[in-house]
């Protein structure tokens, strides 16, 4: 039996029964549209529930909506009460449906037969989120109610947004509803008479497309060309509805497209609009333009299995999570195997032949982790990296199964072709398994070792080992090393010093040349910092270091939690927003300062000569620039270092303000607001 169809408890049961009876009252009398035949509104209020129950929630949805009676009293009685027809106090109909509805329900809540004021404050709420897509005015109004998507009643939480969004995209798919009717013709000329055309169209289905998944069909049958034109705006309203709830609501649709079929009667219609050639799209997020390295599947199949892995981590915190890759004898075969959550055929459909979508950046996570002490980073943004495995392959073929589910086996030959999908009678280890047939082109090029050295360099840092079996069937572990340098102790020349990161991890590395075992200078690098996120790597950046710091130190930064930055859609470059860059670049220098401190601190323990120990102090005062050093910064170096930038800093306004300075200082050396940089500028106003 369906979850929504469940009986309720007697009571309830009778408090729903009053409330349709109430709203009836209210309805009688109440003409919608001038002149028009509209269904009667018991009809159109359980149609709505059955469109919901049927097919608009899927299984998740269900799940999450059945997890309290409560929460079926609330969806059952928010289909009841499609007030827009009814008078009572306030003409509900005669305007937008936000018009007041909820402060008329809190006022009526007796009339309308609801047991009592706080069930009735809870309903006018979930009336005014059903209303706050629709209508701008009230967007902001109810913004801080939709952003939570819970509400509390009764010691148990109502998923409040998903009720709302149900009811309103089904109200939606109400064409002959008269406030949706009336959003039909907005789009109308203003000379004509929309009470004319309600009965020029008749809706002859709605429901799931019976050829495309995850697409709502709306067939019509319309004998007005300009009710015709009406209509494919309201679609593409309707279209934008649906995708502003997916991004709002969690668990999301199962559906992701709508389309009106119309059927003209009478007429030609002249439907334009711009198309995506969809072949182009393909190839863009296949790789062809995005991806530059043909190797970079093997890096995004990785990250799907972490994401799955570490998503089955928070239900099972015992899970030990395993990752392998395995190349056949003639290496016409890749298969990347994972024992992460796995999925099901609703998880297939909403996410994996979703383009643009990634469960893991999704809010569905939280219904997953309801532990806010715990926190897993996901790895995969756009839900496109798959497409990258066709770079490489004419077939692939997906093993998967979920938890108390049956197995399926997907096989692709052709992105533009239908998938085949199988349920497998099997028993198959919970995860996913991906089997990617190479392009015969390609084989002479996909020799093991040639993926070994990629892998090392982008998933060395990886927290789940990746067990990696070659076509001789050799055996490594790829993965799983700690982000330190080698020589984290300071052996001798060599120098490392921690980035203290909230949620990340972080090292620079500096090495000094010697003269039998005593420093004598500074050794030159290059490379920047290596830049990794959720432990692969991303780039290589320069600008995280001082320019003066850039010929001697190199570091290696791991960002994860609440440190991690917006990547592209080919994870090669960072998008550093608002002042993100500069809180890392500033944890850099505090762990620059610490490094150049353990130098210094070196020289002043062994025998140095006063020409040596002055030029390396001076070769590490150039990290630091005036402008870099923040009081924090400023007392974390040794006093000799802080000479040295003060007295840079002096001269540098001693040039710079020479015509400006006076009894008063230097009234113009504005944006230098560190303690340290006002008591250099007070030195000024002392001498004159």
């Amino acid at each position: 039996m369906n979850k929504l169809s469940q009986p309720l408890d007697s009571a309830l049961q009778a408090e729903l029964d009053g409330i349709r009876q109430s709203v009836d009252r209210l309805s009688t009398g109440s003409p919608t549209v001038t002149g028009a035949t509209t269904p009667a509104p018991e009809d159109r209020r359980d149609r709505i529930f059955n469109r919901l129950r049927d097919w608009l929630f899927d299984d998740e949805q269900e799940q999450a909506l059945s997890s309290t009676p409560w929460a079926l009293f609330f969806l059952r009685a928010i289909c009841l009460l499609d007030l827009e027809s009814a008078d009572g106090g306030k003409r509900i109909a005669a305007g937008s449906p936000t018009g007041g509805t909820a402060e008329w329900i809190a006022d009526n809540w007796q009339k309308l037969g609801l047991g009592d004021t706080t069930r009735a404050d809870l309903v006018g709420k979930i009336c005014r989120k059903v209303s706050s897509s629709q209508d701008a005015a009230s967007q902001d109004a109810a913004s801080t109610e939709v952003s939570t998507g819970h509400d509390a009643y009764a010691g148990v939480e109502i998923p409040t947004d998903l009720i709302a969004a149900g009811v309103q995209l089904a109200r939606s798919l109400e064409l002959k509803r008269p406030n949706t009717f009336r959003e039909i013709c907005a789009s109308l000329p203003d000379d004509t008479v929309a009470a004319d055309l309600i009965s020029a169209f008749d809706v002859e289905r709605v429901g799931p497309h019976p050829y495309f998944s995850g697409t709502i069909q709306v067939k019509i049958r319309c004998r007005d060309p300009e009710l015709h034109r009406a209509l494919k705006h309201h679609e593409c309203v309707v279209l934008g509805r649906l995708n502003e709830l997916n991004q709002r609501v969690r668990p999301r649709f199962l559906f992701s497209e709508l389309i009106y079929e119309i059927e003209p009667d009478g007429y030609q219609p002249v439907d334009l609009k711009f198309s995506v050639d969809t072949s182009a799209a393909l190839q863009l997020f296949m790789g062809n333009r995005l991806y530059t390295d043909k190797r970079v599947f093997l890096r995004e199949l990785i990250q799907n299995a972490v994401d799955a892995c570490n998503l089955r981590k928070l239900t099972d915190r015992e899970h030990a999570s395993a990752i392998s890759i395995r190349f056949n004898e003639d290496i016409s075969r890749i298969t990347v195997r994972d024992n992460g959550i796995g999925m099901d055929r609703q998880w297939l459909e909403k996410y994996f032949l979703s383009i643009g979508i990634s469960f893991y950046q999704s809010d569905e996570i939280k219904s997953v982790n309801r532990d806010p002490r715990i926190d897993i980073g996901f790895i995969s943004q756009f839900g496109i990296g798959f497409l990258s495995s066709f770079l490489v392959s004419e077939k692939i073929v997906v093993r998967t199964r979920k938890r108390g589910q049956r197995g399926l086996v997907v096989t692709i030959t052709s992105l533009k072709e239908y998938f085949d999908v199988r349920f497998l009678d099997e028993d198959l280890p919970i995860g996913t398994e991906v089997t990617l047939y190479l392009k015969p082109s390609h084989f002479n090029y996909s020799r093991s070792l040639e993926f070994v050295g990629y892998l090392k360099t982008n998933i060395r840092f990886l927290q789940i080992p990746v067990d990696f079996i070659d076509e001789l069937g050799n055996r490594r572990i790829i993965g799983n090393e700690p982000l330190t340098y080698a020589h984290q102790h300071s052996d001798l020349g060599d120098f490392v010093a921690p980035i203290a990161f909230d949620d990340s991890e972080g090292y620079l590395y500096l090495r000094t040349k010697l003269h039998v075992d005593r420093i004598f200078s500074l050794e030159s690098a290059m490379g920047g910092v290596s830049v990794f996120q959720d432990g692969i790597f991303v780039n290589q950046d320069e600008t995280l270091l001082p320019e003066g710091a850039r010929q001697s130190i190199v570091g290696r930064i791991n960002l994860k939690g609440r440190d991690k930055c917006e990547l592209s859609m080919d994870r090669n470059r960072i998008f550093w927003t608002g002042d993100h860059k500069k809180r890392v670049r500033d944890h850099i220098l505090l762990a620059l300062a610490d490094l150049a401190n353990q130098v210094l601190d070196r020289l002043n323990h062994q025998e140095t000569p006063d020409h040596i120990k002055t030029a390396v102090t001076n070769q590490l005062a150039i990290f630091f620039e005036s402008s870099d050093v923040n009081d924090a910064i400023h007392d974390r170096l040794c006093t000799s270092l802080q000479r040295i930038v003060e007295k840079r800093f002096r001269n540098f306004v001693r040039i710079h303000f020479a015509h400006t300075r006076s009894a008063a200082g230097v009234p113009d050396a504005d944006g230098y607001g560190e303690r340290w940089q006002q008591r250099v500028l007070a030195s000024f106003a002392s001498k004159n």
